[in-house]
C-alpha cells in the first residue's frame, strides 16, 4: 500500500457506502426480498454488530439450482464466509486482485471491526472507464458512469 496514493485510487473513492445488512438467524426469503426491494446483488450478515459472511444472488441460486428449498432457511446457513474484506485505505488494484482471485463479486470495505462500504464489479467497472479515458471521457460514458454512480450510492 502507498500512503501518499491520489484519493482516486484509493478504495474508499469507489465504494458504495450504504449497507444493507441482516441477522444470520433470518430467513433467506426475508433477506431475498430486501435485496429486490434494495435493488441490490449481496446483503452483509451481520451478528452483535459484527459482519460475519455475506449472502449473495449466487448463494441462492446455487442452492435453488440444486433442488434446496433456501427461501426458508436461516441466512448463516446459506452465506458465504468467511468475508472476504479490504480496508478503505487501500489501493482499487488491490480490490480487484482479491475480486479476482476469490471470484467474487462484491468486496466489503471494513475499518476497524466496522463495516464502511462495499465494493462491487460495477464500481470497478465506472473507475476503469474514468481511468482509461482521463481526462477525455466520451460523454455518452460519462453520463453512464455518472448516472450509475449515483444509482448505486443510492440503491446500497
Amino acid at each position: 500500500m502507498v500512503a501518499s496514493a491520489p484519493q482516486s485510487e484509493v478504495v474508499s473513492a469507489i465504494m458504495s457506502t450504504k449497507i444493507v445488512s441482516i441477522k444470520p438467524t433470518e430467513k433467506v426469503g426475508k433477506a431475498l426480498r430486501t435485496m429486490v426491494r434494495n435493488k441490490i446483488g449481496s446483503i452483509v450478515v451481520v451478528d452483535k454488530g459484527n459482519p460475519v459472511g455475506i449472502l449473495t444472488e449466487r448463494d441462492i441460486s446455487t442452492r435453488t439450482a440444486k433442488g434446496q428449498k433456501v427461501m426458508g432457511m436461516v441466512v448463516g446457513k446459506v452465506m458465504s464466509k468467511p468475508l472476504v474484506t479490504i480496508g478503505p485505505s487501500a489501493q482499487v488494484w488491490e480490490a480487484v486482485e482479491q475480486m479476482v482471485r476469490k471470484d467474487i463479486r462484491r468486496l466489503p470495505v471494513i475499518e476497524g471491526d466496522k463495516i464502511v462500504g462495499m465494493v462491487t464489479e460495477r464500481d470497478v467497472f465506472r473507475w476503469v472507464i474514468r481511468v482509461a479515458y482521463e481526462p477525455n471521457i466520451p460523454e455518452d460514458l460519462k453520463k453512464l458512469v455518472e448516472t450509475r454512480a449515483h444509482a448505486q450510492a443510492s440503491a446500497h
